[in-house]
C-alpha cells in the first residue's frame, strides 16, 4: 500500500467513527448537552462545563484546576487530545465558517468535516468564541489541492465569558500545520453560501 492509499485509508477510518457517532451523517447534528446541563447553562457557563466534565475528574479541585486552565489557555482540543499530525490528502473536502470581510483567499487556520448549517454550530459545536470572530456570515467549501499537514480531532469546549456562554464543542476539526501566507495555495474554493 503506498502513502497515499495509507493516508486516505486513515482518513476514511476518521470520517467512518464520525458518521458512525451521527456527526458527519446528519447535517443538522449539534452536540446534545443533557436537560441538567442545558439548565445550568441558562444559569452560569461554568455549571454548564461542570455538568459535563466533573466526572471526569476525582476532585472537586482537580475538575477546578482543569475550569481554570480551560480559562487560561483557551485550548481549542480537549484535555485529553493527543495530537495527530497527518497529511490530508488533495481531492479532500472540508468546511470553514468566515468573518464579514474575510476573503476566501485568507483562511483560518481551523476547518471541519462536517456541514456548518448556522452559526448557532459555529459558536455551539465549533465552540467559537465571540472574542475569536465576532460575526460569522458565511461558510466556504474548500478542497484541499495539495497535500497539507494538519493535526486532527475533536473540538474541546470553551468559556465565552463576555457572551456569558458555555460551549461545549465536540465537532470534527483539524489545525493547518502550515504557516498563515501559505494556506490559501494548498486550497481551492468549491462553494460559498450564507448562513445565520
Amino acid at each position: 500500500m503506498n502513502e497515499a492509499h495509507r493516508l486516505v485509508a486513515i482518513l476514511f477510518f476518521f470520517l467512518s467513527a464520525c458518521t458512525s457517532a451521527g456527526v458527519a451523517s446528519d447535517p443538522h447534528w449539534t452536540p446534545v448537552a443533557s436537560a441538567s446541563t442545558q439548565q445550568a447553562q441558562q444559569q452560569d457557563p461554568k455549571q454548564g462545563w461542570w455538568a459535563d466534565h466533573r466526572w471526569r475528574y476525582a476532585t472537586d479541585d482537580q475538575a477546578e484546576a482543569a475550569y481554570q486552565a480551560l480559562l487560561t489557555r483557551e485550548s481549542p482540543w480537549p484535555e485529553w487530545h493527543q495530537a495527530n499530525v497527518v497529511t490530508l490528502p488533495a481531492g479532500l473536502r472540508f468546511e470553514m465558517a468566515l468573518a464579514p470581510g474575510q476573503g476566501t483567499d485568507r483562511p483560518g487556520g481551523f476547518g471541519t468535516f462536517d456541514r456548518i448549517p448556522d452559526v448557532r454550530f459555529v459558536r455551539y459545536s465549533l465552540a467559537v468564541k465571540t472574542a475569536w470572530k465576532p460575526q460569522v456570515d458565511r461558510v466556504v467549501t474548500y478542497e484541499i489541492v495539495e497535500p497539507l499537514r494538519a493535526d486532527t480531532g475533536t473540538v474541546g469546549p470553551q468559556i465565552d465569558v463576555p457572551a456569558n456562554l458555555y460551549l461545549p464543542g465536540g465537532a470534527s476539526q483539524f489545525e493547518m500545520k502550515v504557516p498563515a501566507s501559505e494556506r490559501a495555495r494548498h486550497l481551492r474554493v468549491v462553494a460559498e453560501r450564507p448562513i445565520e
